[in-house]
């Protein structure tokens, strides 16, 4: 009798480790599927479509799908690719309940999924201005903003971003209000615009000249110069930076040369370059010494373009001196 009552109680005991592990097993899985859940919910940053509202005054749509310009539609969400454009009106842009644009006036924008990662989105400035609202923890890479001249990356917080013509020359100024922005550009890096940071980026016709103001605030830029360590260089209000392209006459290269001045207008940093040739740098010429005097006399920055015309049928083939600079 008393080894029936022994089996009995150890049939019980399996049975309850039984239990005990499938209750664990299931608990194990309910939570796995609840984090997929919220992984998913993370990785889907914004809606699928942009809604537009808030329309005053004249507001169109272009439509990828009907491909002409029409009225916009109160509350609409049109689908990515679409091109928005304000005449004498404003309107504001929805790409999730946190995150909106509000459009001015006489401004044009496209609206696409970036191309690396569908779930990020990208504004295309053609022209007027606009402001963002966008939560400040966006993960990198979520929002961006493209222009002819300069692009925007990872956009995060408020900010303020416009682009028009004086004469010929391409202004795009970006401020960033909350929050902060990369700006990327030729032969040239602002790491991070920071919230009350404001930089005014002047391009003339092709690209043959950039000219950085910093407007508000202290940041850095990263400067190209033809090695593998580019110059750094802290702008501050009133500072400007300077990046002056052309092509050689033989070979066909870009040459670089850069000034950076001070508040003042003191020169802190220049340099000359040829794109892809580390050999033809001048290096800083700027002696930090005579950057601290306000009063030191600038030198004229040397050229590394050739004045000298090459004998007719004597001119190197730009693909030649290509290949040269990579051997």
């Amino acid at each position: 009798m008393m080894e029936n009552t022994g089996v009995v109680k150890v049939g019980l005991c399996v049975m309850a480790l039984s239990l005990a592990a499938m209750n664990v097993r299931a608990q194990e899985a309910a939570a796995a599927e609840a984090k997929a859940e919220d992984a998913e919910e993370q990785v889907k940053v914004f809606e699928p479509l942009v809604r537009i509202a808030s329309i005053r005054g004249v507001c169109e749509v272009n439509n990828p799908d009907v491909k002409h310009y029409a009225a916009a539609i109160q509350n609409k969400a049109y689908p990515l690719g679409s091109s928005f454009r304000t005449a004498d009106g404003t309107a504001t842009l929805i790409f999730s309940t946190q995150d909106t644009l509000n459009l001015g006036t006489n401004t044009e924008v496209i609206v696409t999924a970036c191309t690396k990662n569908p779930d990020a989105r990208v504004v295309r400035l053609l022209s007027g201005s606009f402001k963002t609202n966008l939560r400040d923890n966006l993960p990198d890479g979520s929002f961006n903003v493209i222009t002819e001249n300069a692009n925007c990356l990872s956009l995060s917080g408020r900010g303020e971003y416009s682009v028009m013509k004086d004469a010929e020359i391409d202004i795009f100024q970006v401020g960033t209000v909350t929050g902060s922005t990369r700006i990327e550009g030729p032969q040239f890096v602002v790491p991070a615009l920071r919230a009350a940071n404001t930089i005014n980026i002047q391009t003339s016709p092709g690209r043959s000249l950039t000219r950085m103001t910093s407007i508000y605030g202290d940041f850095a830029v990263v400067l190209e110069n033809g090695t593998e360590e580019p110059q750094n260089y802290t702008m501050t209000p009133k500072s400007v930076v300077k990046i002056w392209r052309e092509k050689a006459p033989i070979g066909g290269r870009t040459v670089v040369s850069v000034l950076a001045v001070n508040h003042v207008g003191t020169a802190q940093h220049r340099f000359a370059y040829v794109v892809g040739r580390p050999v033809l740098a001048t290096g800083d010429l700027v002696d930090p010494e005579r950057a601290a005097d306000p009063e030191a006399e600038d030198e004229k920055l040397p050229s590394l373009v050739s004045d000298e015309k090459p004998a007719a049928g004597k001119e190197k083939p730009a693909a030649e001196d290509d290949a040269d600079g990579d051997k």
